[in-house]
């Protein structure tokens, strides 16, 4: 069984974000840390599906929308891809893949799609989780190929 808090409304995979991981050395981190005026030790999140929320996921347009519109994610929206979620990418690189996650939640279901996703953002020689922008696997040093540029 997969952890469905992993699924973000809008398509995003929760289990690779930095916030979620908690790594104190991700440049997000950083970021939201000083938006938010947080210490390290008050950064908390569980997945976009509870309520304890990455500050920056804490009033999301997007979840609030499908939420609104009883739906159990984006993927079930008549309106797919609306333009709250097709510009999505233009915020982040990591945020350009809702649109084909959504799609893949809609065609193959959320149970697949997690699995999917817990194994493309595994180190293939260590098992460690690598978060969206992380090039190198930190435990052993292996390229991790789903990272992005940041």
């Amino acid at each position: 069984m997969t952890d469905r808090n992993l699924e973000a409304f809008c398509g995003l995979y929760c289990g690779a974000c930095p916030v979620y991981l908690k790594r104190a050395d991700d440049w997000i981190v950083k970021i939201v840390l000083e938006e938010h005026g947080l210490a390290f030790d008050d950064l908390h999140c569980e997945g976009c599906r509870t309520d304890t929320l990455s500050p920056s996921c804490q009033n999301c347009a997007v979840r609030d929308c499908a939420k609104s519109k009883g739906l159990d994610s984006c993927s079930g929206c008549s309106e797919l891809p609306c333009d709250r979620v097709a510009g999505f990418g233009s915020v982040r690189p990591h945020g350009g893949e809702v649109v084909g996650n959504l799609f893949a939640i809609r065609d193959h279901g959320s149970e697949k799609w997690l699995a999917g996703q817990a194994a493309q953002w595994q180190c293939s020689h260590c098992g460690h989780v690598g978060s969206w922008y992380e090039p190198l696997c930190a435990s052993c040093g292996s390229t991790l190929e789903a990272g992005y540029e940041s």
